[in-house]
């Protein structure tokens, strides 16, 4: 039995699902620290899912995949803040454009929620260079975890401290651990798999509620979400055939999603103050940005879906652009 079965793409995106739901509810101070336990998700689903890929396909085209998939879809956004910014009257350097459009302005100065962007590439780049020199996965699975620890202690210093880059250092490494332990063939039935399962989120909720009382604290903050993650994958691995057309949904546009929804809140929440009703304007900022998310996911996809043939017709160009000043050059 390979416990991937159990983890599987239906069962990652309803996560994600949830994970998006939690920031989102987070970001608007409906539930205390929600927010924090929706980033865990998605960093420990995030190593997972490097990893599998890894087993599947190994490292070949990791970085083109991440582009599409991430970096160009942030970037584009990122360029849309900075243009109605200046419309509005708010003008930022030269190096502040440039970083934050290639997502490595680790203070996320535009918009403070993007923070996320270049901590995830930061474990991309570590990924990719520990993947790629070492052969041995035992190696390989701590070596992600040393880099925790120094970003715990040293690298957290470059992200803007009241975003607490500490608290999730350890995500991504377990993500990792978790998707070597899920390729291997493991001599267990089913009723054994769920009684386990059942047993680690008892488990889990025990320490996270422990945890939660005594979250001031960074160690016990940090487990609380550990926790809480682990907790919840278990609960979906159990309900493994659950199908949900609105999970589905929201989890299929859940990057998206996280790209829109803290602007809204932190930046951009003037366009709601003409709506008297909270109520309403909780809606309406619902509303707008499902609305958005939708339609930027669709024009993401088919931008994925047509990369090769714009990659191709750009190498075509500028090869074309060279013949011809090679040519001027020698019939100067």
């Amino acid at each position: 039995m390979y416990l991937n079965n159990y983890l599987t793409k239906n069962t990652t995106n309803n996560l994600k699902a949830v994970a998006i739901i939690l920031v989102i509810l987070g970001h608007l101070g409906f539930i205390n620290r929600s927010g924090a336990w929706g980033v865990g998700i998605f960093l420990l689903l995030s190593g997972y899912g490097l990893t599998q890929s890894y087993v599947k396909s190994g490292i070949i085209g990791f970085f083109k995949k991440r582009l599409l998939a991430v970096i160009l879809p942030y970037s584009i956004v990122m360029l849309i803040w900075i243009f109605v910014d200046f419309i509005l009257g708010n003008k930022y350097s030269i190096s502040t454009i440039a970083t934050s459009i290639l997502g490595v302005n680790f203070k996320s100065v535009i918009d403070v929620t993007m923070w996320y962007i270049p901590f995830l590439i930061l474990w991309y780049i570590i990924f990719f260079l520990t993947f790629k020199s070492l052969k041995n996965n035992y190696f390989k699975i701590i070596t992600m975890f040393i880099f925790s620890c120094i970003i715990y202690y040293y690298v957290y210093k470059l992200f803007d401290q009241n975003v607490g880059v500490r608290l999730y250092t350890l995500l991504f490494p377990i993500g990792v651990l978790l998707g070597f332990l899920f390729s291997k063939e493991l001599n267990i039935s089913e009723k054994m798999l769920k009684s386990t399962l059942g047993h680690i989120i008892i488990f889990s909720f025990i320490l996270f509620e422990i945890s939660l009382n005594r979250s001031n604290d960074y160690r016990y903050y940090t487990l609380s979400i550990i926790m809480f993650s682990v907790m919840i994958i278990s609960i979906f691995m159990i309900m493994q055939n659950f199908e949900s057309k609105i999970l589905s949904f929201i989890g299929n546009i859940s990057f998206e999603l996280y790209l829109f929804e803290g602007v809204f809140i932190n930046k951009y929440n003037f366009i709601f103050e003409c709506i008297n009703n909270k109520f309403l304007s909780v809606v309406t900022y619902f509303i707008l940005i499902f609305v958005l998310s939708s339609i930027y996911h669709n024009i993401v996809k088919y931008i994925n879906e047509h990369s090769d043939v714009y990659l191709f017709e750009i190498i075509k160009q500028f090869n074309y652009k060279l013949r011809v000043i090679s040519l001027s050059r020698m019939i100067k």
